[in-house]
């Protein structure tokens, strides 16, 4: 399961956890945001299972922006009575600036789901980088 969230949380390879998933690393830059690589540098695994195979992230996407914004969003309304307005700018404020999270995490836990972490190949792969030339 720390595979699982190491891939998501750090944007690793979800099979070797050593490689990066995307050519930026910093969601932020949005020219690059869903930018990744074609394939891990040090297992193989490829990115892109096949074509489209990320339209499935729109569900995970979903999921996670009821979670971050409506969930806290009941609470401040049940926690401090605020109006209506008031819960529409913060979800609208959450929403833009955790966009690019929320896309990221998204595309990362579909991925995950199906393709799954070998600590084995992983501890191949670490030997194979350590041993001197």
């Amino acid at each position: 399961m720390a595979g699982f969230f190491t891939s998501v949380l750090r944007s690793k390879c979800p099979k070797c956890n050593l490689d990066n998933l995307y050519v930026d690393n910093n969601p932020y830059h949005l020219s690059t945001l869903s930018v990744m690589k074609k394939k891990c540098d040090c297992c193989g695994q490829s990115y892109e299972p096949e074509t489209g195979f990320y339209y499935g992230a729109m569900y995970v996407s979903y999921a996670l922006g009821v979670a971050v914004m409506v969930v806290p969003a009941m609470l401040l309304y049940l926690l401090f009575d605020l109006g209506f307005g008031a819960l529409l700018a913060f979800v609208i404020t959450v929403y833009i600036f955790g966009f690019p999270l929320f896309f990221r995490f998204a595309r990362n836990i579909w991925f995950n789901i199906f393709v799954h972490y070998d600590p084995e190949l992983r501890r191949k792969l670490e030997n194979k980088t350590a041993l001197p030339s």
